[in-house]
């Protein structure tokens, strides 16, 4: 008879949690927010600007540089109007309902490590 490794249970029941993840209220929302944020052509073309100018600055700082004002003004205004749209805000929003639904996850896998650590049943191996 044929031990079976544990690790095959471990991954049969994470792509488990995985397909339960994806039916919950905050997943949905969050992908929602992702698809809405990405089909705003403005906004996406603002967040692109937002990328460009920080690495700009980052060069300019990486180089010993104070970078312009002007860049630096840009950089604020451009920051400025991501944070005020709508749908980047709701994008934020649904992002932290699902990063706390993914920290309980990860506490209830610590609560079950725990358990299993001071189960006295030994698993073969």
């Amino acid at each position: 008879m044929a031990i079976d490794d544990p690790r095959d249970r471990i991954f049969e029941k994470a792509e488990e949690l995985g397909r339960l993840i994806s039916q919950t209220a905050e997943y949905a929302y969050f992908s929602a927010a992702n698809r809405d944020l990405a089909d705003d052509r403005e906004a996406t073309e603002t967040l692109n600007r937002v990328r460009e100018v920080h690495e700009r600055l980052l060069a300019h700082v990486s180089r010993g540089e104070e970078p312009p004002a002007d860049l630096q003004q840009e950089y604020t205004d451009l920051q400025e109007k991501v944070q005020t749209s709508a749908r980047y805000q709701s994008l934020i929003a649904s992002q932290i309902n699902f990063d706390k639904l993914m920290d309980k996850v990860h506490q209830a896998i610590g609560q079950g490590i725990k358990k299993g650590q001071e189960s006295r049943i030994i698993i073969p191996s």
